[in-house]
């Protein structure tokens, strides 16, 4: 199967690979914003939130249809780091550190609550 070995400096943190259905992601990311109710420029030299950080997660359905979303990863990095990500043949991939089976009832409603909330935006043209 299609798999994502992750490496820090060199050093693997882990294989992830979901099967033949599904999608998987190594996404980093960098934000820099204002907090909640930041302070004014004048009260203090630097007023925002700056986050690096690395996740590793994937998708698949469950026998019953339902999303099941799974992560491998979640942490903070540091500028200076080096992230690979050789794409590779696995034939063993790690355990995910969490699953999380997404209840088939509420994700209804909320698609539910999306279309009608369209509608009022955008009426039925």
């Amino acid at each position: 199967m299609i798999g994502f070995e992750v490496r820090l400096d060199d050093q693997k943190v882990c294989t992830a690979g979901i099967g033949d259905l599904g999608a998987l992601s190594v996404i980093a990311t960098w934000v820099r914003r204002a907090p909640p109710n930041a302070p004014s420029d004048e009260e203090q030299s630097d007023p925002y939130e700056e986050e690096l950080t690395l996740d590793v997660a994937g998708l698949q359905r469950d026998v019953d249809g339902a999303n099941v979303n799974l992560k491998w990863l979640e942490r903070s990095l540091r500028v200076g780091q080096r992230l690979t990500v050789p794409i590779v043949d696995a034939v063993h991939i790690d355990e995910p550190a969490s699953r999380r089976r997404e209840d088939p009832a509420w994700a209804e409603r909320r698609r539910r609550e999306y279309y009608e909330r369209l509608k009022r935006d955008y009426g039925d043209a």
